[in-house]
């Protein structure tokens, strides 16, 4: 008998869980991360707070499942965080759970996104059950700080951001990445020691920019968004953007790794990501079911 309830006051169990099934291929789910560290720090930052927005499947007071969301109402998405199972009749309690989330889930939310290890097979199969079509397939890359080979020249003028470029690197982030999970005012609004939005400049022009995190939980960073001007491609922007921000979240001593996500077909820029020693950890799948 599989008994489900809220998670509530259950966090800590719900990370253990998390982090003991979520470095395994075959179970990964993308928006977790992995280890007890990552798992903990990524769900920290959920706008819906786990106790309300996660559910856990028990048999006989063992736990064997969890599922949970959590959503943006500005940018209209929903992020499914699950379903983790760890049982014989993993299909019937990942749909027992899936049954549960979705009530949890805001109401005018448009998009909800899955995203998954490709050796995550039994993710396809509960995707293609649910409505979920496939919506891009990505490549995650990860760079060991001491792998790291900086770039010896740097040609670009790369600064913090600064206001009175907003106008601008809106439409270059909307043009980049128009459904992205932050928008433009997000990010500028998240800048703290933790986040850094550098910018590309010549004189008054925007060329380029560049988001990125340090979580110390996690001792890692996290490369959100690199965006250049197409006027301005092939003079090199987009490597030394990179280049100031892995610099900037290498000066943390906590800082161990680097991790990002790319378009798996995107060979340019993984190209230019192995050159700074990044290597590719996974490859994942995106699914993206619109409901409105």
């Amino acid at each position: 008998m599989i008994e489900i309830i809220t998670c509530k006051d259950r966090f800590d169990e719900l990370v253990q869980f998390a982090a003991s099934l979520n470095s395994l291929g075959e179970h990964h789910i993308g928006f977790f991360g992995e280890g007890e560290a990552d798992v903990h720090a990524s769900l920290a930052e959920c706008l819906i707070p786990p106790s309300e927005g996660f559910v856990m499947a028990y048999e006989q007071s063992e736990l064997v499942g969890i599922f949970g969301v959590d959503a943006d109402a500005e940018i209209n998405r929903a992020w499914l965080f699950g379903p983790l199972v760890d049982h014989a009749e993993w299909h019937e309690i990942a749909d027992q759970l899936y049954a549960k989330v979705l009530p949890r889930i805001p109401v005018n939310i448009r998009d909800y996104d899955l995203f998954v290890d490709v050796q995550n097979t039994r993710m396809e199969a509960f995707a293609v059950r649910h409505g979920f079509p496939l919506n891009s397939e990505n490549a995650v890359l990860t760079l060991i700080r001491e792998k790291y080979q900086p770039s010896a020249k740097r040609q670009s003028k790369i600064i913090s951001y600064q206001k009175r470029f907003f106008k601008r690197f809106e439409t270059l982030h909307k043009l980049h990445f128009p459904n992205a999970y932050f928008t433009a005012r997000q990010m500028t609004e998240k800048i703290d020691e933790n986040h850094k939005l550098f910018l590309a400049v010549d004189e008054r022009q925007l060329l380029g920019y560049h988001f990125c995190k340090i979580e110390p939980e996690s001792r890692s960073g996290y490369v959100d968004f690199i965006g250049t001007d197409p006027s301005a491609r092939g003079r090199g922007i987009g490597a030394d953007l990179l280049a100031s921000g892995v610099d900037w979240m290498l000066s943390a001593p906590t800082t161990q790794k680097i991790n990002l996500t790319v378009n798996a077909d995107n060979v340019a820029a993984r190209h230019l990501y192995e050159k700074f020693g990044f290597v590719t950890d996974r490859i994942m799948r995106g699914y993206r079911k619109r409901v409105l």
